[in-house]
C-alpha cells in the first residue's frame, strides 16, 4: 500500500502547492496559474485512471500529452507567459503538469498491479479453456484433424464435480465473498488441480454453465486414459472437490468429436448412476 499512498500524497501536495502559489501569486497577481492549467491537470489524472492504454505506455507519454495541451491552449489564447517577467509563472505552470501527471500515472499503475495481484490471489490462474469458444473450436478440430490423418488414438475424458462435494467447497471457500465468486475460486482449484496432472499435449476446456471440465488427449488409448482419470480424480480430491469421470476413445467409441462427448457424457452418467441394492434372501433356517 506503500506504493499508492506516496503517489497519492504526492498529489494532495502538489495540488495544494499550487493553489498556495495562486493565492499568493507570481508575476501576475492573485492569478499565478491559470484556469486551463487546472483544467489540464485534471485531465492528467483522470485518463491514466480510466484508460488502461495510457498505463501500460511510457511514463514520460501522459506528461508530454500535458504539456502539448498546455502550449498549444496557451499559444491559441494569446495567455502563454513568454515575456522575462512572465517565464517564472510558466516554469511553475509547466512543472505542475508534468508533476501531476507523472504522480497520476505511477497511481493508476500500481492500482492496476493491486488488482492483478489480488484476482490472481482469489482466483489464481485458470489454465481451462471454454469449450465453447471459437479458440477451443480451432484446437478440437486440430487434434481430431490430426488423429483422422495418422490414425492415432485421441480420448476425451469429461470431469463433473459431485454435487454435495463441490457445494461443500463452495461454502467453505470464504463467508466474504458471494457465491458466484466462492464458484469460480473452487472451479479454478479444480482446473489448476487437473491442469498439473496433464501432458503439454493435453488439452484442458471448461464448460462454465454446467462446470464442467473436459480434456482432449492425444495419443492416448482406453488404457492411457484409465490411469490419467486416477490421477485427475486423486488430484481433485485433494484439493476437497470430490470428482466423477467419464471418457471415450477415438475410433473406437466414436469417430466424430460430438460422438466422443456424448459416449464420454454416457460414461458418466452411468457411473454416476445408483448402484442397485444386493438383497439377501433368507430362506428362514434351510442348510
Amino acid at each position: 500500500m506503500t506504493r499508492v499512498r506516496r503517489p497519492l500524497a504526492g498529489l494532495v501536495v502538489l495540488f495544494t502547492a499550487a493553489i498556495a502559489v495562486d493565492r499568493v501569486g507570481l508575476s501576475r497577481g492573485s492569478d499565478a496559474v491559470g484556469s486551463h492549467v487546472y483544467a489540464i491537470a485534471a485531465l492528467a489524472v483522470i485518463a491514466p485512471l480510466v484508460l488502461g492504454g495510457l498505463r501500460r505506455t511510457r511514463p514520460w507519454l501522459v506528461p508530454s500529452l500535458a504539456i502539448g495541451a498546455y502550449l498549444t491552449i496557451g499559444a491559441a489564447a494569446g495567455a502563454l507567459a513568454i515575456s522575462r517577467f512572465d517565464i517564472y509563472v510558466a516554469v511553475t505552470e509547466a512543472g505542475f503538469l508534468v508533476l501531476a501527471s507523472w504522480l497520476a500515472q505511477r497511481v493508476a499503475v500500481t492500482l492496476a498491479e493491486l488488482d492483478e495481484t489480488l484476482g490472481a490471489v482469489a482466483f489464481g490462474e485458470n489454465p481451462a479453456i471454454d469449450i465453447e469458444s471459437p479458440s477451443a473450436a480451432i484446437e478440437i478440430n486440430a487434434e481430431m484433424t490430426r488423429s483422422r490423418r495418422h490414425d492415432r488414438p485421441m480420448s476425451v475424458l469429461v470431469l463433473e464435480p459431485d454435487s454435495q462435494g463441490f457445494a461443500a467447497a463452495v461454502r467453505d471457500a470464504s463467508t466474504e465473498v458471494d457465491r458466484a465468486v466462492r464458484t469460480r475460486y473452487v472451479l479454478g482449484k479444480l482446473a489448476r488441480a487437473v491442469g498439473d496432472q496433464l501432458r503439454r499435449s493435453d488439452l484442458l476446456f471448461e464448460h462454465r454453465a454446467s462446470g464442467r471440465l473436459f480434456i482432449v488427449s492425444p495419443e492416448t488409448d482406453d488404457r492411457g486414459m484409465e490411469l490419467l482419470v486416477q490421477r485427475v480424480v486423486e488430484a481433485a480430491a485433494r484439493v476437497g472437490v470430490p470428482t466423477d469421470a467419464g471418457s471415450a476413445s477415438f475410433p473406437s467409441d466414436a469417430i466424430g468429436f460430438d460422438g466422443l462427448i456424448e459416449a464420454a457424457e454416457q460414461a458418466l452418467s452411468a457411473r454416476r448412476a445408483p448402484q442397485p441394492l444386493l438383497r439377501a434372501v433368507h430362506n428362514g433356517g434351510g442348510s
